[in-house]
């Protein structure tokens, strides 16, 4: 019976017979004095013994024994190679046998695992690990992941799911299998040389006196700020995207008239500038807009997802057309600016007759009649085409005159232009009508502005002058448009919902007629039995009744006044008490 040996190997205890120790520890020897040469040995060496550790543990387990034997170390020197396998393959390179075709010829496979990646994480190393297994590259992971997140919002479950089912790749043989390299001394000797390649690129120059504790503090600290600058670029580059696709949206309806109901297609806000020049200045404004916004939406999409830089001649066209872009936009708008230099308003007033009740009320112009003999079917309102415009910037005010006065209407109508003959001559051109009948007297719900006139602050202010006395009733299609009363105020005092209120023409100006409730404080209580009436307050209480008044405190029975037939009686005592 072979003698058994106790051995110590990464912490993990084994027994082992005497002639698999001896095996174990020439080839361990080798190893050692194989990478022992190289600088930064340690880790690659702590590496093998762990893997040649962890297979043991599975022979031990799937054989269901206690003793590594010979034929176990064999075993796993073959599958982890010796070191004169791949010596062997390196001397041979020049005469056209390759690493990859040593690593063919093993006879040992390994299928990847799915495990999380460490060394390429932008939260916790998922996308990159699925991207291993997979065999894509993690970018592609992740903008999948993302799509999900946008469409419904099953992505952030997944990944969280994923996030606690799946493993972290700790250890090199972790990292090995997680790539579906064989874990064996070649591919530890090829990972260990590339990562150490990449370090000394990356960290050449880093002193070397700084302690691993603070390494580590820093290490946490950058992957919290660069998991919450992608978080915030990812939402900046969202919204980016929305706002072009809204932009795009808005060209097309602006610039084509898609409203159905103008036929020149001059629409809000184009309608500031002449139609010949409002699509140039619109499609102008929409590049200096859009150019900047995609250089950011780029620039956030290059840093999430490392992607290259953007054509040098395609960003110094992009950089060209953006400033003439923006000197157009400019011009426009300054010479729209001055347009709005003066203002100029005309006044004119007319008679109205006197009323019993003046009933106040909006009459709706926005009548759309359709013309059947038109194939195009021109829209028109009032048989007027819509192109004249319809504005609402109306304020209704009512005043008072002097009760023997005839009553009459007011109108101002402003506008702005570069001069005040161009500001007066715009002003002159707005149609607004109130008409007065047997029913009331109608506003207009809106004021026309003649066919392709520009918007010029147009707006139209109306006064009607009532006799001291008078009684009007103002409907609720007004509400909006009255100004220096309030009709809400008024509205709330009645005990339903209205559609008219009430009004008079007071020597103060129009007042309603319903009068505002008293309310009772929340501390007081009023009672009244049969000839007497009691008042409650927080301290006192008030007793009046044919008798006399009584006035004493809640804390005592002690009157503190006494009003009755026998004079007025006050008792002092209550202020020595206290």
């Amino acid at each position: 019976m072979n003698k058994t040996i106790i051995i110590n190997i990464n912490g993990i205890v084994f027994h082992i017979e005497e002639d698999a120790y001896e095996t174990l520890r020439s080839y361990m020897i080798d190893i050692k004095r194989h990478f022992g040469k190289s600088e930064d040995s340690k880790e690659i060496l702590e590496d093998i013994e762990n893997r040649i550790a962890e297979m043991f543990s599975e022979r031990i387990e799937s054989g269901r024994k206690e003793v590594i034997n010979n034929e176990d170390v064999n075993d796993v020197i073959a599958q982890m190679g010796r070191v004169s396998d791949f010596d062997t393959a390196d001397e041979s390179y020049g005469e056209g046998y390759t690493q990859q075709d040593y690593t063919n010829n093993q006879s040992f496979s390994f299928g990847k695992k799915l495990m999380r990646d460490p060394d390429d994480t932008v939260i916790s190393g998922v996308c990159s690990g699925i991207g291993h297994y997979v065999g894509l590259e993690a970018r592609w992971v992740r903008l999948l992941f993302v799509l999900f997140v946008l469409l419904g919002g099953s992505g952030i479950l997944a990944y969280v799911i994923l996030w606690i089912i799946m493993p972290v790749a700790i250890t090199r043989a972790d990292k090995m299998e997680m790539r579906g390299e064989a874990p064996n001394l070649q591919n530890f000797k090829k990972n260990f040389e590339e990562e150490m390649s990449g370090f000394r690129e990356n960290f050449s120059g880093a002193g070397d006196s700084l302690s691993q504790g603070v390494r580590s503090a820093g290490d946490v600290i950058v992957k919290i700020l660069t998991v919450f600058v992608k978080a915030i670029g990812l939402v900046i580059a969202f919204s980016i995207g929305l706002s072009l696709l809204g932009l795009l949206i808005a060209v097309i309806f602006f610039a084509f008239g898609i409203s159905g109901f103008s036929d020149n297609g001059i629409m809000y806000p184009v309608n500031f500038m002449e139609p010949n020049q409002a699509y140039i200045a619109l499609i102008a404004a929409a590049f200096a807009i859009a150019i900047p916004m995609i250089a950011i939406f780029y620039s956030i999409i290059r840093a999430l997802f490392n992607k290259g830089s953007m054509n040098k001649y395609v960003s110094i066209s992009l950089f060209i057309v953006w400033l003439l872009a923006t000197g157009v936009s400019i011009s426009y708008g300054v010479n729209t600016m001055k347009d709005f230099k003066e203002e100029s308003t005309i006044v004119e007033e007319k008679p109205i007759q006197r009323q019993a009740v003046y009933h106040l009320s909006e009459r709706d112009v926005r009548v759309i009649k359709v013309e059947e003999s038109n194939t195009k079917r021109t829209i028109k309102i009032d048989d007027r085409d819509l192109s004249d415009f319809l504005k609402n910037n109306i304020r209704v005010r009512v005043e008072k005159i002097d009760s023997l006065k005839a009553p009459y209407i007011k109108y101002e109508y402003s506008s702005r232009g570069k001069n005040y003959q161009l500001a007066t001559n715009r002003a002159s051109q707005i149609r607004y009508q109130v008409t007065q009948d047997s029913l009331g007297i109608h506003f207009d719900s809106h004021f026309k502005l003649r066919e392709k006139e520009l918007y010029r602050d147009q707006e139209v202010t109306v006064t009607l002058y009532l006799p001291v006395g008078s009684k009007v009733i103002i409907d609720r299609s007004l509400e909006y448009k009255l100004r220096d009363i309030s009709y809400y105020d008024c509205k709330v005092r009645y005990e339903e919902d209205v559609k008219e209120t009430e009004w008079n023409v007071t020597d103060l100006g129009l007042k309603c007629a319903i009068e505002p409730k008293e309310e009772t404080p929340e501390n007081q209580e009023v009672t009244i039995e049969q000839d007497t009436i009691n008042h409650n307050d927080d301290e006192t209480n008030v007793n009046i009744s044919k008798d006399g008044i009584k006035i004493t405190t809640k804390n005592s029975k002690d009157t503190l006044v006494n009003i009755g037939k026998d004079g007025v009686r006050i008792d002092t005592k209550q202020k020595d008490k206290k």
